[in-house]
């Protein structure tokens, strides 16, 4: 991972570029872990944020939404 909060995934033939993004239950989300944490601190969002893998160029929205869904589920 690079200070940009993105890495590479690898499959058989091809690389995808990854960026980690922060969320909360709530939907919120951001790139910035150093700024997530600092939300947790101050209970900004009523819990800890979690961590998520998302393809770079996927709408981050639709992908965090999806993960709450799953969640719920």
């Amino acid at each position: 991972m690079n200070e940009n909060n993105t890495t590479r995934t690898t499959t058989a033939t091809t690389t995808t570029p990854v960026q980690f993004i922060c969320y909360w239950p709530d939907g919120y989300w951001i790139t910035d872990r150093e700024e997530a944490e600092l939300l947790d601190s101050i209970n900004a969002f009523g819990g800890e944020h979690q961590l998520m893998p998302v393809p770079e160029g996927e709408d981050i929205q639709r992908a965090v939404n999806r993960q709450l869904l799953q969640q719920v589920a």
